[in-house]
């Protein structure tokens, strides 16, 4: 072996003792790395889920968000926040990109970067080299004044339901247009148990909307009056005139509820806006009677205060008893008659 090999060796081994464990962080990804929208509408909001992966999660790191994407910066937002801790033994960390669009902004397509840098959050040991993982969340949007009505049915299932309620189908869908929306309508077939004979059909098209971007459960209900028994269910959702999925469900009718239960079913099944008013009507009746309280103690007291007032007044003049005024009597005066004068009938005139 030359001298010049046996350097290499020792320039080798040294560089991996000074590198430490802290090589160890090595292996950083992001899943998926865009952020991408093309008919956002404005005032709408969007959120892409991302996730961050690590190869071997031996320790707590910190993750450092920037946002660069020139004039709309402040749309973006990170559900945990522009830092966070990845812990440890957790290979996969999700966080969530929120998307704001104001009302106000001009149509047009906008694009940028969300950058993230990780860093251990233990302090450097003497003779090891830190080493600063990142990664880069390409952002590609798109704000334009198009409506466009579409959506996806995740899930479509029927849960059991008592004799004499409605049945309800379940219905998992994701808005993928830019406004308020829902399935147009639901169409149920009911077959008995081999699926021969129809014993029942009807339609649902109130159903409730949902914002752009979002996926959530929502009902069709259905008042079929069917008997306890085992039924077969063909249901189509309509997109439009459009059938957008069509299903075959197995579903129960089960035992009729008591009284009691069928009562609190009924309440739990009351709409939001009906819980609002009757929560701002007893409100409205427990501040009113609040106040109907507090005037009658005010008038309660003041008329206590005057009864006291009247009774020291009493008290006041026993003790101390007025002196009669006298009587001031003015005596008229007497006109004093002058005497006339004489005239001087011998005066000449």
């Amino acid at each position: 072996m030359s001298l010049r090999e046996v350097k290499r060796i020792l320039i080798i081994a040294l560089f991996l003792s000074l590198a430490g464990s802290n090589i160890a962080q090595a292996g950083f990804g992001i899943a998926p790395p865009y952020v991408r929208n093309d008919m956002l509408a404005r005032g709408s909001h969007y959120e892409q889920k991302i996730l961050l992966i690590r190869g071997d999660p031996v320790e707590d790191l910190r993750a450092e968000i920037t946002v660069d994407i020139p004039g709309i910066d402040d749309w973006i937002s990170i559900d945990k926040g522009m830092e966070f801790i990845l812990p440890k033994g957790e290979k996969k960390v999700p966080m969530v990109v929120n998307v704001d669009v104001p009302q106000d902004v001009k149509f047009g397509n906008y694009e940028g970067a969300i950058r993230i840098r990780v860093v251990s959050l233990a302090p450097l040991e003497t003779g090891t080299v830190n080493i600063t993982l990142g990664g880069q969340i390409d952002v590609r949007l798109n704000v334009t004044d198009i409506e466009i009505f579409d959506f996806l049915v995740r899930l479509v299932t029927i849960p059991d339901s008592p004799e004499g309620r409605a049945a309800k189908i379940l219905l998992k869908v994701e808005n993928t247009g830019n406004i308020k929306s829902a399935p147009t309508s639901v169409h149920l077939d009911v077959y008995d148990s081999f699926h021969q004979d129809l014993l029942w059909s009807g339609d649902d098209s109130r159903l409730e909307k949902i914002k752009p971007f979002e996926t959530k459960e929502i009902f069709a209900k259905f008042k079929t009056e069917l008997a306890m028994g085992q039924y077969w269910a063909d249901v189509k959702i309509f997109k439009g005139e459009e059938v957008a999925r069509e299903e075959k469900v197995f579903f129960t009718i089960t035992e009729k509820l008591g009284t009691l239960d069928s009562l609190k079913a009924d309440i739990s099944e009351l709409p939001i806006w009906v819980w609002v008013i009757t929560g701002i009507v007893v409100l409205a009746g427990i501040g009113y009677g609040g106040y109907q309280i507090w005037k009658k103690k005010k008038k309660n007291i003041v008329l206590k205060k005057e009864k006291k007032n009247i009774v020291l007044k009493k008290e006041e003049k026993k003790v101390f008893p007025k002196e009669k005024k006298k009587k001031t009597v003015w005596k008229k005066k007497k006109k004093k008659i002058l005497p006339k004068k004489k005239i001087n009938e011998n005066r000449i005139t």
